[in-house]
């Protein structure tokens, strides 16, 4: 009877530890994952992309995104919802494997894919084209494109050296894209629109960087060719490098003076105990204690990060450009997560790319939110942006007039004081409601006082005439207290 009955319970057991997998395999969903990098896979090395991410389950589940490119890494939580597709466009750097793992949320299903991207030696033309017409384009490595082929990331055009997009395909870009190609052109990226309407053009001339040199119409794609051919022996002004800005990205020394106090106060408390105290005890104490406070020191010193904007445009222009550094200090070895501005956050990556950051991406707003990296005393860890902003300044330059030149606001809105840059030398500019207009003595020039001017005499051509404003941050979240940006206007004349 007794052994009836033990047969009987591990009856009982195996069934159970059936129905349990059983449940277990149907209550794990099926995942699906799409994944397809910009411009249909090409790019240009040490460049940045875009990656086009699907996901979709027949059940409810949440899911933890990986991406690995280089030495950066991007993780994101996905909620998906059974029969819904959610798509992420997701900015990497470009490497020829970029691996995409995804895991369900408590272990089980998981699913890998490694893409890869292909690197081009020679210069990338993108063509958005909806002709099929045969064109050989020398010189160039010319990939076809469609519609949806165009990126949602303005900082994905960085893989691409020029474009070439006709009207059919600008009206079928959605509005990110849209906004990703708008940002591109005022960052004198080499566009050549083919076949469009003067509605299209008035928008793309507005937002063209560089004074348009770089923006260009054509009635046909031949003619588009041999414009973009010219428009090569053009030299566009570069961005503004790091290295250009000079003393307005250079460290502070907040921390090394909290280490220089720390290391005095050690050598002093050394000294008294010498010249005091005998006793062997207080000779070992009185060091491991300074050490661990100076230890304490760095741990809860850890200064505030350095951020600098530097942006220019020109006068009427809709959009300005701008780069932006932000740089970390580390204070002892350990990780540190940081929160990223969100109005920056679209084109964040490691300036070096030999640095590993991993960023905490945000699926609903479809931007990075955190960056993690390793810290070590007194290594920097420096994060860079770049893209467009609107600016509604306008100001125009007239003619010297009896050693004076009017300066007039032609927008819509008023304008704080600032700097006029005229013929290498700087002068105040009064603050401008719409429609007024001041005289600027030409004579009364300004020293170059700060390293702001010099930076913007740099940047300024010998017969240019430009404007310089300090922007206020206090609209953005996020931005570190100290933070600085300016903003560099070149002037139309009348």
């Amino acid at each position: 009877m007794l052994r009836r009955l033990l047969l009987l319970l591990g009856l009982f057991g195996l069934l159970g530890l059936t129905l349990g997998s059983l449940a277990h395999a149907i209550a794990e969903p099926r995942i699906k994952l799409n994944v397809a990098p910009a411009w249909k896979g090409w790019s240009r090395p040490g460049r940045a992309t875009e990656l086009d991410i699907r996901l979709r389950a027949d059940a409810a589940t949440q899911l933890g995104l990986e991406v690995s490119s280089g030495r950066s890494t991007l993780h994101a939580n996905v909620d998906l919802q059974p029969g819904r597709v959610v798509r992420l466009q997701l900015p990497v750097a470009s490497t020829e494997r970029i691996a995409v793992h995804v895991a369900a949320a408590g272990g089980g299903v998981t699913v890998r894919r490694d893409v890869g991207v292909s690197l081009s030696e020679s210069p990338l033309l993108g063509l958005g084209l909806v002709s099929t017409e045969a064109h050989d384009f020398e010189g160039f490595h010319a990939v076809a494109l469609v519609a949806d082929d165009l990126p949602r990331n303005a900082s994905a055009y960085a893989s691409i050296d020029a474009l070439i997009v006709d009207a059919p395909t600008l009206a079928a870009l959605d509005q990110r894209q849209l906004a990703a190609l708008l940002a591109h052109a005022a960052a004198c990226g080499r566009i050549v629109v083919v076949h469009v309407d003067q509605q299209v053009r008035r928008l793309l001339d507005g937002a063209g960087g560089c004074g348009g040199q770089a923006l260009l119409s054509a009635a046909t794609v031949a003619q588009a060719k041999d414009m973009l051919a010219a428009s090569l022996g053009t030299s566009l002004p570069p961005a503004v490098a790091l290295a250009g800005l000079g003393d307005l990205a250079r460290p502070g020394h907040l921390g090394w003076n909290r280490v220089a106090v720390a290391l005095a106060v050690y050598f002093a408390a050394a000294v008294l105990v010498l010249l005091f105290m005998a006793s062997l005890p207080m000779l070992l104490l009185v060091p491991a204690l300074a050490s661990v406070a100076v230890l304490a020191l760095l741990h809860v010193a850890q200064p505030a990060s350095q951020l600098v904007v530097w942006s220019e445009g020109g006068s009427g222009a809709q959009l300005a450009r701008y780069q932006a550094w932000q740089r970390f200090v580390g204070m002892q070895r350990g990780r540190t997560r940081v929160a990223i501005p969100s109005q920056l956050a679209p084109s964040v990556q490691p300036c070096e790319r030999g640095q590993a950051v991993r960023f905490e991406f945000d699926a609903a707003r479809g931007q990075a939110a955190f960056a993690e990296f390793d810290t070590r005393l007194f290594r920097p860890v420096l994060l860079c942006y770049s893209g467009a902003f609107p600016m509604e300044r306008t100001p125009v330059a007239g003619n010297v007039v009896d050693g004076a030149r009017e300066i007039r606001n032609a927008g819509a809105k008023a304008w704080p004081p600032g700097t006029l840059l005229a013929e290498g030398q700087l002068h105040d500019l009064p603050a401008l409601n719409p429609g007024a207009h001041a005289r600027i003595e030409v004579k009364r020039a300004l020293p170059q006082r700060d390293a702001a001017a010099r930076a913007a005499l740099a940047r300024t051509g010998p017969g240019d005439i430009a404007a310089l404003w300090e922007l206020e941050l206090g609209g953005m979240v996020d931005v570190p207290t100290g933070s600085k940006a300016w903003l560099l206007v070149t002037l139309s004349t009348r």
